[in-house]
């Protein structure tokens, strides 16, 4: 691993931290989503880790560069060789960083980088290449089981990816590498599907604990990534690119605005705490006498709706959905927070000349909500219809003439 491709550079940039004691403790998620050394519990240590992981990012640097400038500074602040530490109950474990341990580190995390930024390209040139290999180094170090995956061969939206694109276990040094039509006839490629293979079973999780986690059948075997993997790096990284769009969506292209978005609010955690600020501003924006222009990004276009508008040659500057104060004075109301997870899955998208009319549903109620398809560099500004008021059937009827790009009226 010698490049340094923006795209994982990126990604590594755009981790938190996860800390545990145990290896166990760090949850699937957050191996996608956090820069992780489990068992490291101070700060500043991380930070160390990190800042020496990033600089052989973008340097290009070996293990044993990366070891020659962290070892020493681990020294200085305890942190090789032995030492104990008390965790939540009181329990005293050894904590030791070893040369060992630091290469498992920089590997782990090195390889989710990559393969997060070679996820990212895969994804934008699907089009092209739609085919998906897993491919293993198969030298004496590769594990039987993703031996056995090598040459492996999925369509990109086959739902194993979301659990077995790889890093998918501790030290695994597997890739992917995407195919085209004609790869698969040159080589005649076997081309799979997961389709009644994959399966929910139960794996050991720590000394005296178990997780549901997904399975795939191969070769009549099962198989699991370890514990405490199983999440797609790269749809980690769309998740944390995401949450950036949300605030920058000038600096990002449509179509991976609205994918990015799309997996952020795909989490149910991030869905509500995205919900619960847009609250809690909406409530802040009603005590104002008159507009200061502050915002909230709601969402994004769905993929489904920018592939329509890109047909009719109608492509939006930024795919993000943005509400500022004005439009929520000029129509307050709790409806606002309810709108990222309604905009996810409108009932209907129409377009009316150059506009987006979304249809929500609250129980048996019908909502409008307008986005001009040109947006400044902070999103499209969204209005809703008849200030929030359910629609009538006559208001509905009268939309009926719309072109639909997703859903039905």
């Amino acid at each position: 691993m010698t490049l340094k491709p923006e795209e994982a550079i990126r990604y590594f940039e755009s981790k938190g931290y996860t800390i545990g004691f145990n290896w166990h403790d760090v949850e699937a998620r957050a191996h996608a989503t956090a820069f992780t050394v489990a068992g490291i519990l101070k700060q500043d240590v991380l930070e160390d880790v990190r800042h020496s992981l990033n600089d052989s990012l973008r340097n290009g640097t070996t293990f044993e560069q990366f070891k020659k400038q962290l070892i020493p500074v681990l020294e200085q602040k305890g942190w090789m060789g032995k030492g104990l530490v008390a965790d939540a109950d009181g329990v005293l474990e050894g904590k030791q960083l070893t040369p060992r341990r630091l290469k498992t580190i920089f590997q782990t995390n090195m390889q989710s980088a990559y393969n997060a930024g070679r996820y990212e390209e895969q994804l934008a040139n699907a089009e092209f290449r739609p085919y998906w290999e897993r491919v293993a180094v198969m030298d004496r170090l590769t594990r039987p089981k993703h031996a056995a995956l090598n040459g492996f061969t999925a369509r990109y939206d086959d739902p194993v990816w979301q659990f077995m694109y790889p890093p998918d276990g501790y030290r695994c040094r597997c890739r992917v590498r995407a195919r085209s039509e004609a790869d698969i006839s040159r080589y005649s490629i076997t081309v799979q599907s997961s389709q009644d293979r994959i399966e929910t079973v139960q794996q050991a999780w720590g000394p005296n604990d178990t997780r549901t986690v997904q399975a795939f059948r191969i070769n009549g075997e099962l198989y699991t990534p370890d514990a405490g993997f199983g999440h797609n790096p790269g749809q980690g990284n769309l998740s944390a690119l995401g949450q950036r769009l949300m605030d920058k969506s000038a600096v990002a292209s449509p179509r991976l605005a609205s994918l990015a978005v799309k997996e952020t609010l795909s989490d149910n955690t991030l869905l509500k705490a995205v919900k619960t600020d847009v609250k809690r501003w909406v409530n802040q924006v009603s005590l104002q006498p008159k507009p200061k222009g502050s915002l909230r990004h709601l969402g994004a276009i769905e993929p489904e709706t920018l592939t329509m508008l890109e047909m009719r040659g109608q492509v939006p500057g930024p795919a993000t959905l943005t509400a500022f104060d004005n439009a929520v004075l000029d129509a307050p109301g709790p409806l606002w927070a309810e709108l990222p997870e309604l905009l996810r899955q409108p009932a209907a998208t129409l377009l009316d000349g150059d506009q987006l009319v979304y249809l929500v549903r609250q129980g048996k109620d019908v909502i409008g909500v307008r986005a001009p398809l040109n947006g400044g560099n902070t999103g499209l500004p969204l209005s809703l219809m008849h200030k929030g008021a359910p629609l009538s059937d006559v208001q509905r009827q009268a939309l009926a003439h719309l072109p639909v790009l997703a859903g039905s009226l």
